[in-house]
């Protein structure tokens, strides 16, 4: 079974909306639906979520288990290799952002008023008090493969509620902006509710522009209006 089939499955079982599985797991109704009809993944916390919840383990509902059968409560805590690395990627990047913000509190509000005024200009609009932050530059980071990961990442979590929400925030984004952003930004597709890509090349708002000799610097925001939080994402293409 996929993880779709088993979700769909509990639901029946359970008499649950995807609304009522959505409020169990703390994620939006558009994140259970987008999971039932394959166009999303959860990401790995909630994958756990979902295998304490619905009582299959981590492998089943990533595929990982041929056999389909359900596992023993000793089988369900284990973790495949794939699993385990997630984790570790996971782990770093939090000791990352640790290490990141031991420095002078000086710099780290300076770092902060700097985001706030690029965020400000960039959308127009002017942010709420901002509770809390965090941001990592990717640019130094060294590249495997194929891999392709953005530019900078970095986070608001304002006080009160989040700023008016235009009529140019998308509620979701179309198959050819998903395409060419980075593979693992799913998650962040699937758990928030309005989305704004800008092009800082030619400062139009929600193209990307693939068929251009140049390369574009865009920043796609996402807004999780429930959790007053607004995320900011440079990338290249």
């Amino acid at each position: 079974m996929k993880l779709a089939d088993y979700l769909k499955e509990f639901r029946k079982k359970n008499n649950m909306t995807q609304q009522d599985l959505a409020d169990k797991l703390f994620v939006t109704k558009q994140a259970v639906s987008k999971w039932e009809t394959g166009r999303g993944t959860p990401d790995l916390e909630t994958l756990k979520d979902i295998s304490k919840l619905i009582n299959v383990s981590v492998d089943e509902l990533l595929g990982l288990n041929g056999s389909g059968a359900k596992t023993n409560s000793i089988e369900a805590k284990s973790l495949s290799l794939v699993t385990l690395l997630v984790l570790l990627v996971i782990t770093t990047l939090t000791l990352v952002m640790s290490f990141i913000f031991s420095g002078n509190s000086s710099e780290v509000d300076h770092k902060k008023e700097e985001l706030i005024k690029k965020t400000e200009t960039e959308l127009q609009t002017t942010l709420p008090l901002v509770e809390d932050y965090g941001y990592v530059d990717y640019s130094k980071w060294t590249y495997y493969g194929n891999s392709f990961l953005p530019s900078s990442m970095y986070y608001f979590v304002f006080k009160d509620e989040v700023f008016f929400i235009d009529s140019l925030w998308l509620s979701e984004l179309d198959s050819d902006m998903v395409n060419v952003i980075p593979v693992y930004l799913g998650n962040y597709l699937d758990n928030y509710d309005f989305f704004k890509i800008i092009d800082l090349t030619t400062g139009t708002i929600n193209i990307i522009n693939v068929n251009d000799d140049r390369v574009h610097t865009y920043v796609l925001y996402c807004i999780d209006t429930s959790n007053k939080r607004v995320i900011a994402i440079s990338f290249e293409v």
